[in-house]
């Protein structure tokens, strides 16, 4: 029923709302990433500060291979809502897959800052600092992640 709502425009009744939009993208992923990217655009649309729209049609634009697209999405995430780790870490992974290392670092620092539980950006800062000549705070990140990540 949710489906041809989706597919045919609704003449009697309440529109859908930014969050409906959101919620059915959710739906669609699994077994639709293009429907569900067309879905989260129309959340955008009505609420061009839906945090939560934002990250996730940046995740389903980054995992299409298409990281310079999902930038934008995850920078307006974080605006919308500064203190988004997930967000944060995401850009980190979209600016480093597109080459620009010391803006990925400064994400997975931002993600680091807002949730200093999260390993993944922890090892990810690791290996940039490292990359980048800045062995003492690599080094610093590396423990962090072997803290968090140690049974």
């Amino acid at each position: 029923m949710v489906r041809r709502a989706y597919r045919e425009p609704r003449e009697d009744g309440p529109e859908f709302s930014a969050d409906d939009w959101f919620e059915w993208a959710c739906e669609l992923e699994p077994g639709s990433p293009g429907e569900a990217i067309a879905a989260y655009r129309r959340a955008l649309g009505l609420d061009p500060g839906h945090a939560d729209a934002h990250v996730n049609l940046g995740r389903l634009l980054h995992e299409s291979g298409d990281a310079a697209s999902a930038e934008p999405h995850y920078v307006a995430a974080l605006a919308a809502r500064p203190s988004d780790a997930t967000a944060a870490f995401n850009l980190g992974v979209a600016l480093e897959d597109q080459g620009k290392l010391p803006e990925a670092l400064l994400a997975y620092q931002k993600a680091v800052r807002i949730d200093p539980d999260n390993a993944d950006a922890h090892f990810n800062a690791a290996g940039l600092a490292e990359r980048l000549g800045r062995p003492a705070e690599a080094l610093r990140h590396l423990r962090s992640y072997r803290k968090l990540t140690r049974p």
